[in-house]
């Protein structure tokens, strides 16, 4: 896997979406009581990663990414300690679980293909038709198998939840274009990915909520 060819082309795609899902207005929209911490006040919103795969993969997986976004400054946690089996993430209450435990964003990450011949295709009904194509472009252009002929797409949802009723903000996917050594070594880069990826969105959506640059 070309890492970092296809780390840019990811970035630059989580920008395009953040921004066509949410178009900055004039007046910005009301931004939600956010944690502040440090003594700089470094504002940030407390979120929860869910992932959508077996129980036993979720909890590696949500904990491996929870702990590098923490790296990269948010205020992340996994979901499967609040929510433990996975089916429970398509019940009614399970928003209402996460706001009572002061969780204000979600990252849903669900694989979308897995294996050989894996397929862009397999998220566009998650994007818009102007993302997908942006996606097999960038694919294209920095993997020599193309956008058919993939390892993995893994398909990012980011959603605000404040309000109690999700509000869609990002969406995306990142690929794996070439085979791992091993199943670790294929999650690791794939939550480098969607790290990169939501730091790539993160300036667009803070703009967004009426929140600061990030500081140094």
């Amino acid at each position: 896997m070309r890492f970092g060819s296809t780390l840019a082309a990811c970035a630059a795609l989580a920008i395009a979406a953040a921004a066509s899902a949410q178009q900055p207005s004039a007046s910005p929209a009301p931004a939600p009581a956010p944690a502040q911490q440090g003594a700089s006040q470094f504002v940030t919103f407390k979120a929860a990663i869910v992932a959508l795969t077996s129980d036993k993969v979720r909890q590696e997986f949500e904990s491996g990414l929870a702990a590098k976004a923490v790296a990269h400054r948010y205020d992340a946690m996994t979901s499967y300690d609040i929510v433990p089996k996975v089916t429970d993430v398509r019940d009614r209450n399970f928003i209402k679980t996460l706001t009572a435990k002061g969780v204000q964003a979600v990252l849903m990450v669900r694989p979308a293909a897995v294996g050989p011949k894996s397929s862009l295709d397999a998220v566009k009904k998650e994007v818009s038709p102007a993302v997908l194509a942006d996606m097999q472009t960038f694919a294209k252009e920095v993997s020599s198998s193309g956008p058919n002929d993939l390892i993995a797409v893994v398909h990012l949802a980011i959603y605000m939840i404040d309000t109690g009723k999700p509000e869609l903000v990002s969406s995306g996917a990142v690929w794996l274009d070439e085979p791992v050594k091993d199943r670790d070594e294929g999650i690791a880069r794939l939550q480098d990915l969607i790290v990169a990826n939501v730091d790539a969105a993160r300036p667009a959506i803070r703009k967004h909520y009426g929140l600061p640059p990030l500081t140094q």
